[in-house]
């Protein structure tokens, strides 16, 4: 009788039978081990996003209920009250919001989603507005012209949140009663509008996720600044639309401090027409996420 010592090694059918397995067992665990990590990045996103919020409710209790700039024409204009021209050659002294919580947060970290691919949205080339800002917080890394070379301001300041600029005076003083077109124009290089004038603050977008955009002359640049819906291009290239990076949405804050995660609508119609942003403002109204301070709940 054989001992069972004698028998050296698997068949090749044994052996291509626990390769089938193996390989099986891959397929079906890979896709999991991926989604855990990607909520595991949702939650430190939404982490960030929760403490960016809390800084915010502490800013604007030391400047007369007035949150923190989410604008590009306050912080980027001569210095001095408005009417004044914007431009990215001054620094009116109003920081814009990254850099306005710092001094309640004192952790750079928060401004950066972990399954943000750029973190582009202090990236603007040649802006004075963006390098002073740096420069007069005491940025680590921060140096005079850097302004001037591609990326550089972004590796200083990574940032991956953009905030809703119809907060502020300079880019609506009145939206129609329909919540549908376009608001009118606002006070050139206005500041923001007091929360006592938000309608729905718990409802209100005050800061979300967002992407980039890739330059031509290098870098990328999202801005700390932006509306729900623009720019949408209906491919994923839209800054709007690479900030839909957790499980079809994304994290927002709104203007009560408080923060969550919430699903995008589609960019497309039903015939596979790109939506207009007041399309997808309308769609998020629906869902109960304003982008205009006089939008009610009622509505």
């Amino acid at each position: 009788m054989k001992s069972l010592s004698s028998r050296s090694a698997f068949t090749l059918i044994e052996l291509l039978v626990v390769i089938a397995i193996i390989a099986i067992l891959a397929a079906i665990l890979f896709p999991v081990f991926a989604q855990a990590r990607e909520k595991a990045r949702q939650a430190s996103c939404l982490s960030n996003v929760k403490q960016l919020g809390l800084g915010a409710m502490m800013y604007a209790q030391d400047y007369d209920e007035i949150l923190p700039e989410t604008g590009w024409q306050g912080p980027c204009t001569p210095p001095g009250e408005a009417p004044q021209t914007a431009t990215d050659n001054f620094f009116s002294g109003v920081y814009a919001f990254p850099l306005a919580v710092m001094p309640y947060q004192k952790n750079y970290g928060i401004l950066v989603c972990p399954s943000d691919p750029d973190k582009g949205g202090w990236g603007k080339l040649n802006s004075v507005c963006y390098e002073q800002q740096l420069l007069l917080m005491n940025v680590p890394g921060a140096y005079a012209g850097m302004r001037s070379v591609a990326s550089a301001m972004t590796k200083v300041l990574p940032l991956s949140y953009a905030g809703n600029y119809f907060l502020s005076s300079a880019y609506s003083t009145l939206v129609p009663p329909a919540y549908t077109t376009v608001a009118t124009a606002g006070i050139p290089g206005g500041k923001m509008r007091p929360m006592a004038t938000y309608a729905s603050p718990a409802n209100l977008i005050y800061v979300s996720d967002v992407g980039s955009a890739q330059l031509a002359a290098g870098g990328t640049f999202a801005g700390w600044y932006i509306a729900p819906g623009y720019g949408v291009v209906g491919n994923g290239t839209g800054r709007w639309e690479k900030g839909q990076r957790h499980a079809g949405g994304r994290n927002w804050i709104f203007c009560d401090g408080h923060a969550k995660w919430s699903k995008d609508p589609s960019w497309l119609t039903a015939t596979g027409t790109v939506k207009s942003q007041n399309q997808i403002t309308e769609e998020y109204r629906n869902k109960g996420i304003y982008t205009f301070p006089e939008t009610e709940t009622s509505n």
